[in-house]
């Protein structure tokens, strides 16, 4: 037996395992994001407020107040972004939250330093038979002081 016959078989399985834990590590960083902005989504109804993200801003703390006027729960949790006009590919994950009186609310999340989240902009999700595109207009919230805040469509 030469030793590529050897070296080739080793070399294939070395790759192929490679690419297994790849894959384990992305899914496993998935699961933990979700999982961070589920919990951020229960903070935010326990409290209206989160040690997991950086700043709020008055503008999403007002609407939370208004949504947790009746019970609120976490509806869903999405990775990734809208798409434009609304996201940008900027967001690590959205937090869905609606209550029972039926008002939804949206807020994207970017993954910062130390597993922190910022809040990019967040937008009221209109009821069955409201707007084609499922939201209705207001403010985007962001953190970044430098940023100007623009009409959310």
């Amino acid at each position: 037996m030469n030793k590529w016959q050897i070296i080739c078989p080793v070399v294939a399985m070395a790759i192929a395992a490679a690419v297994v834990m790849a894959l384990i590590a992305r899914s496993s960083n998935r699961d933990t994001v979700r999982n961070q902005i589920y919990q951020i989504g229960r903070d935010l109804i326990a409290t209206t407020n989160s040690a997991r993200v950086g700043r709020l801003g008055p503008e999403l703390h007002e609407r939370l107040l208004r949504l947790l006027a009746s019970p609120t729960g976490v509806a869903q949790v999405k990775l990734g972004d809208e798409p434009p006009p609304t996201g940008g590919g900027k967001a690590t994950g959205r937090l869905f939250l609606t209550n029972v009186a039926g008002q939804r609310l949206g807020i994207r999340f970017r993954r910062e330093a130390a597993g922190k989240f910022d809040v990019l902009s967040f937008w009221q999700i209109a009821e069955r038979g409201g707007p084609a595109n499922g939201s209705q207009p207001i403010r985007s919230e962001t953190n970044r002081t430098s940023s100007a805040a623009g009409s959310r469509r």
